[in-house]
């Protein structure tokens, strides 16, 4: 999804709200007692740093059909750098299915993804994250409703998100501390929306 951004709410204000509906601080119990604490005046630059240490990983399911693909990724470790192949099937996972295309994923997101999904473990959630949709080709976002015509997904910018056993209120309020971009929350809807464009949160209800 992705709303045009003139109807986007001011972004400090619905960063607030979402938060306290989230039940999230800044500084979560696990980096205040960490021995590498975040620095505070930089925190969510911080915080991703630290969740994304040692390693940048990403278990990851989407159902298509009747077919359920399964991955679970490590692109880029501290002790081995990058490593292409574990990021092209990444790339696939997140590939536009109805056009059976694949693009480049952009890196921004992917260590957001990853942030959410260590953020959650170090909390003792440990499940797969479920991609709804990632890049997206002009014919396929022309066919999605709601979706923008400048929509993030056409640049491979963008993911639809969710995870069992965690609300999507919960799942927007960490991906909007721990990004740099858009964070769409649909109640009622089964995913949110996480982008690397402007930095903007909106909260859009079911119609």
């Amino acid at each position: 999804m992705c709303p045009p951004p003139s109807s986007h709410p001011p972004c400090a204000l619905s960063r607030r709200r979402l938060l306290a509906a989230a039940g999230l601080s800044l500084l979560p119990a696990w980096a205040a007692a960490s021995p590498t604490r975040p620095d505070q005046a930089r925190p969510r630059e911080a915080l991703l740093a630290e969740l994304l240490r040692d390693q940048r990983s990403l278990w990851a399911v989407r159902e298509i059909d009747q077919r359920r693909d399964e991955l679970r990724a490590t692109y880029w470790t501290a002790e081995q750098g990058y490593d292409r192949d574990q990021y092209l099937q990444l790339c696939w996972l997140l590939r536009d299915v109805q056009a059976d295309r694949v693009f480049p994923i952009n890196h921004d997101l992917l260590a957001v993804l990853c942030g959410v999904q260590a953020w959650l473990a170090r909390e003792g959630h440990v499940a797969p994250m479920r991609i709804y949709s990632g890049y997206r080709s002009l014919t396929t976002n022309r066919e999605t409703e709601g979706a923008a015509l400048n929509s993030r997904h056409l640049l491979g910018q963008a993911a639809d998100i969710g995870m069992d056993g965690v609300s999507n209120v919960r799942l927007a309020g960490i991906a909007s501390l721990l990004g740099r971009g858009g964070t769409g929350f649909y109640p009622g809807r089964r995913f949110v929306h996480v982008d690397t464009g402007d930095e903007r949160i909106w909260i859009s209800p079911v119609k």
